[in-house]
C-alpha cells in the first residue's frame, strides 16, 4: 500500500478512537426530568369582580401534553367549584383554558383546579394541585370543608373520590373537591350556613353518580370550618 493510501485509513482510525474514548454527554444534552412548571395563571388568585365570560388561564413553562399521565382527556384532570356542569378544557401547547358553558355566575367565589398528572412530551407529570381562587363578586368566602372518603368494600381509601357540596334546595350549582391519593380532600369558598354533602366513587369518571357506583351523604353545618369522613 503507497503512503498516499495509507493516510485515509490512519485519519479515519484516529477519529474511530476519539470517539470512542469521550465519555462526554450525548447529544443534545442532559434528559429533561422536570415536570412543566406553571408561570402564569390568570386571573390571579384573590381577583374580584371577574367578568362572567372571563376565561380562566394556566400558562406553562414548556409545551404539555393533551392527555393527562393516567390517559384521560385534560377536562378530567380540571376541577371547578361550584359548577353547573360540564365546563370547556382548551388546549394550547403552553396553556390551557377553562371556561363555564354558562358564564360564571354574578356574585360567586370560584376555586379552578388543575389535577396533578398534567405531562410534557417527554412524560414528566406535575405532582401537585395547580389552583387559583377568584370572584366575579367583590367578597370570597372563607367557609371550608376537609375530611377523608374512605371505601369500606375494599377497606382502602377512595382515591379519585367526588365530594360534592349543595346549598339549601339548589342541587344545580356544586361546590366539588376530589379526593386525593390517601383519600384526603378540601373544599374551599364555602358560604356559611346548612349544606347538604354528597361523596362517591366516580368509577367511570364521568364526574357525576351512576347506578351502583358506591357512595354517602351528610348534612353540615358550616360556620368557618367544617371535618367529615365518608
Amino acid at each position: 500500500m503507497t503512503r498516499r493510501a495509507r493516510l485515509p485509513v490512519t485519519l479515519a482510525m484516529l477519529a474511530l478512537a476519539a470517539g470512542c474514548a469521550s465519555e462526554g454527554m450525548p447529544p443534545g444534552g442532559p434528559i429533561d426530568t422536570t415536570p412543566p412548571k406553571l408561570l402564569v395563571v390568570s386571573p390571579e388568585s384573590g381577583s374580584l369582580r371577574v367578568g362572567a365570560k372571563q376565561a380562566v388561564m394556566f400558562r406553562f413553562d414548556e409545551v404539555i401534553g393533551e392527555r393527562t399521565r393516567a390517559g384521560a382527556a385534560l377536562d378530567q384532570a380540571v376541577v371547578v367549584s361550584p359548577s353547573e356542569g360540564a365546563v370547556s378544557v382548551d388546549w394550547h401547547r403552553t396553556y390551557i383554558t377553562v371556561r363555564s358553558h354558562k358564564g360564571w355566575r354574578p356574585g360567586t367565589a370560584y376555586t379552578v383546579t388543575v389535577l396533578p398528572g398534567l405531562l410534557d412530551l417527554r412524560g414528566n407529570a406535575t405532582r401537585t394541585p395547580l389552583q387559583t381562587v377568584f370572584s366575579t363578586g367583590t367578597v370570597i368566602p372563607q367557609g371550608q370543608l376537609s375530611g377523608v372518603a374512605f371505601d369500606w368494600v375494599t377497606q382502602r381509601v377512595a382515591t379519585g373520590a367526588r365530594i360534592e357540596a349543595m346549598i339549601g334546595k339548589d342541587t344545580v350549582l356544586k361546590f366539588t373537591a376530589v379526593a386525593d391519593s390517601t383519600g384526603r380532600f378540601v373544599m374551599t369558598t364555602l358560604p356559611s350556613g346548612p349544606l347538604e354533602l354528597r361523596a362517591y366513587v366516580d368509577a367511570n369518571r364521568n364526574q357525576r353518580l351512576d347506578a351502583r357506583e358506591l357512595w354517602d351523604s351528610a348534612s353540615v353545618s358550616l360556620t368557618d370550618t367544617a371535618s367529615r369522613e365518608f
